[in-house]
């Protein structure tokens, strides 16, 4: 993932919510061409944290036991505010429904109290589909389970 969107996780309860943090700096890469006068954090870029979150939420939920999880469809999307260099982001997703491989999740991230972006995601948890002998599905779930405790501080067994 280039572009990591969650600094930290702050809590979580799994399988019902997970809070992060986000702070937007002068020096990212994207800002050079995103409003050069007037840097701004990228909407979908808003989103993507909102979708990270989500990730983070639902491989805790099923303690990480499906290596993918994939956006399906982002519905009700809005935009409420900017996000300049040196502001914080506090993103909340809940998981709001579960059937069967998919879940969808309320996500919304907030500034001073105020909304910047909010989303209902609808996420897949898959594997991979290659060869069981490869390895990928193991590795992406240890690959997963180490950035996790990079994030929030805490190793996941």
């Amino acid at each position: 993932m280039k572009f990591r969107q969650l600094d930290r996780i702050v809590s979580v309860e799994p399988g019902k919510r997970l809070i992060a943090e986000r702070t937007l700096h002068a020096n990212e890469e994207y800002l050079n061409d995103h409003f050069p006068r007037f840097p701004v954090m990228p909407g979908v870029m808003m989103l993507e944290a909102l979708h990270q979150a989500a990730i983070w939420l639902i491989r805790l939920d099923d303690d990480f036991e499906s290596p993918l999880v994939l956006l399906r469809e982002v519905r009700g999307a809005k935009f409420g505010d900017f996000l300049s260099p040196g502001e914080t982001l506090q993103i909340t997703a809940e998981i709001i429904k579960q059937v069967d491989n998919l879940t969808t999740v309320k996500a919304s991230a907030e500034k001073e109290g105020r909304v910047t972006v909010s989303a209902r995601l609808i996420l897949e948890r898959c594997g991979s589909n290659e060869p069981v002998e490869l390895g990928t599905d193991i590795d992406v779930i240890t690959r997963s389970r180490a950035k996790y405790a990079e994030l929030f501080g805490e190793q996941v067994s």
